[in-house]
C-alpha cells in the first residue's frame, strides 16, 4: 500500500477505535493493496446493491481475487426500501452457510444505506467482525460512512434499529461520483452544505462561489468533500455516542425522517432531498423563533435554488401529508428524549444548538404554511 503521506486523509481519534478515512481516485480499482495492512484474513465478504454491482463489483473483485482473497458477493436490491431487519437476516444467514468466520471481513459497497446496513451487520454477526467501507455516492462519501452509526428503518421510523461499528478504514473513492446521476449528486450535497450550515460559515461562502466544481468533478472537489468531512469527523470526536453535539449533524432531520417515513422510503424521495426540505423549515422555524435573520434564510434559499435542492415540501406531498400527520411521525423519532421531540435550531449560517422545547404549534405553523404557500 502506498504509505499516508502520499494519500489524503483525515484521522477520526477515537480512544480505542481510531481510523482514518482516504480521499481520492482508484480506490476501488486497487482494493487490495489498500486493504492489506488493514486486515489478516483470506476471506472477504462484499455487500453492495444492483447499481453499484454493475459498475464497481467486477473491479473491486477483481483487484481481491488477483491478491488471493477468498470473496463472497451478496448483491441486494438498490434502494432504502432493502433497509430493514429482514435484508438483514438474509444476508447474515448467506455469510454463515458460507461459512464466514469471527475473524474475516466485511466491504461495504455503495452508497449510504448499504454502507448503514453493512456496518450493522459487522457489528452484531459474530458478536463483530472486522468492516471497511467504499463509500461510492457524494451522501455516503461526506456524511454517513463518517461516524460509525449503522442501522435499518422499521415501520415506525428511520434506524431506530442500530449500533455503533467503527470501521477499520474508509476509502472515499471520488471516481465513483462520475457515475452519479444529477439528483444523486444534488442528495449529497445537501449533507455536505449542512455541515457548512452548523458549523463553517466560510465554507458555506465558499460553496456559494464554488458549488460548481462537485457537479462538473474538477480538481477541487477533493477539498470541499474533506473540508466536509472534517466538520463531522470534529464533532464524532467530541461525542461519539451522540449524547451531545453531535447531534447538531441532525439539521433538518426530524422534519427529513418524519418526510421519509410517511413516504415509507417508497423511493419518491432521496434521504438527501428530504434533508434539503428539512433544512429550509428548520430555518424557517429558527427565523420564527428569532435565531436567524430573514435575509440568511433568503440567502440559503437562493443557494438552494441556484444548486437545484428541494427546498419545496409540496414536492413530495402525493399522499397529501398533513402537520398533524408529520407531527405524529416525529413523535416515533430516535432523538426524541421523554416524549419531547428534538429540532437542531440554526443560529444564522455557521452556528446551530439543540432543543426540545419547541412547541407543536410552532412546527405545525411551519408545516402549514410550507403546505399552502
Amino acid at each position: 500500500m502506498n504509505s499516508n503521506a502520499e494519500m489524503d486523509f483525515i484521522k477520526i481519534n477515537l480512544e480505542s477505535e481510531s481510523y482514518k478515512i482516504f480521499f481520492g481516485k482508484d480506490y476501488i480499482e486497487n482494493s487490495a493493496n489498500y486493504i492489506r495492512e488493514f486486515t489478516k484474513t483470506n476471506k472477504i465478504a462484499i455487500i453492495t446493491d444492483e447499481n453499484t454491482a454493475n459498475l464497481y463489483l467486477n473491479k473491486i473483485s477483481r483487484s481481491l481475487l488477483e491478491s488471493k482473497y477468498e470473496v463472497i458477493h451478496i448483491i441486494l436490491k438498490s434502494g432504502e426500501k432493502i433497509k430493514n431487519i429482514s435484508s438483514v437476516e438474509n444476508v447474515i444467514n448467506t455469510l454463515l452457510e458460507k461459512r464466514f468466520e469471527r475473524d474475516d471481513l466485511i466491504i461495504g459497497l455503495g452508497g449510504g444505506v448499504i454502507g448503514d446496513l453493512a456496518g450493522f451487520i459487522a457489528s452484531i454477526i459474530h458478536r463483530g467482525v472486522n468492516f471497511i467501507n467504499f463509500p461510492t455516492t457524494l451522501l455516503a462519501q461526506v456524511d454517513s460512512s463518517i461516524g460509525g452509526k449503522t442501522g435499518v428503518n422499521t415501520k415506525y421510523g428511520k434506524n431506530l434499529i442500530g449500533s455503533f461499528k467503527q470501521p477499520l478504514a474508509v476509502f472515499s473513492d471520488t471516481s465513483s461520483l462520475s457515475t452519479l446521476p444529477v439528483r444523486e449528486i444534488k442528495a449529497g450535497y445537501s449533507e455536505l452544505v449542512k455541515h457548512a450550515l452548523i458549523k463553517d460559515n466560510e465554507l458555506f461562502m465558499w460553496l456559494c462561489e464554488n458549488w460548481n466544481v462537485i457537479f462538473n468533478q474538477e480538481e477541487e472537489i477533493i477539498k470541499a468533500i474533506k473540508w466536509s468531512s472534517n466538520i463531522k469527523a470534529t464533532l464524532v470526536q467530541e461525542d461519539v455516542r451522540e449524547r451531545g453535539s453531535r447531534a447538531l449533524l441532525n439539521l433538518g432531520h426530524t422534519y427529513a425522517h418524519a418526510i421519509e417515513s410517511l413516504l415509507k422510503y417508497d423511493g419518491t424521495i432521496l434521504h438527501g432531498e428530504a434533508v434539503s426540505v428539512g433544512i429550509i423549515l428548520a430555518y424557517k422555524t429558527s427565523y420564527l423563533l428569532g435565531y436567524s435573520k430573514k435575509d440568511e434564510l433568503n440567502k440559503i434559499i437562493e443557494h438552494f435554488n441556484d444548486v437545484g435542492l428541494i427546498t419545496d415540501l409540496r414536492k413530495f406531498n402525493k399522499d397529501n401529508i398533513d402537520s398533524d400527520m408529520l407531527l405524529n411521525a416525529m413523535n416515533n423519532d430516535k432523538k426524541v428524549k421523554s416524549g419531547q421531540k428534538t429540532f437542531i435550531i440554526p443560529e444564522g449560517i455557521g452556528k446551530a444548538f439543540i432543543s426540545n422545547k419547541i412547541n407543536d404549534e410552532i412546527i405545525k405553523s411551519i408545516v402549514d404554511t410550507a403546505l399552502a404557500s
